[in-house]
């Protein structure tokens, strides 16, 4: 990803997947989970994907 358009695109897929794995992990696979624990799958998963953006957009701004 060497452009600024390839980093928006890949933060756009990267958000919507990260979507689609909250509702079907929270639909499907976490059925017996407590409150506290599906709570805990949405911030762990969204710290990984929040850290994986800001690795992709702190790489580009080094090289700028």
């Amino acid at each position: 990803m060497n452009s600024l358009g390839m980093r928006v695109t890949g933060t756009i897929i990267i958000g919507v997947g990260w979507l689609a794995f909250i509702v079907l992990y929270l639909a499907f696979f976490a059925t017996d989970f407590s409150f506290w624990q599906k709570l805990a799958v949405f911030i762990a998963s969204g710290a990984i994907t929040a850290g994986i953006v800001a690795l992709m957009w702190i790489r580009w701004a080094i090289k700028w």
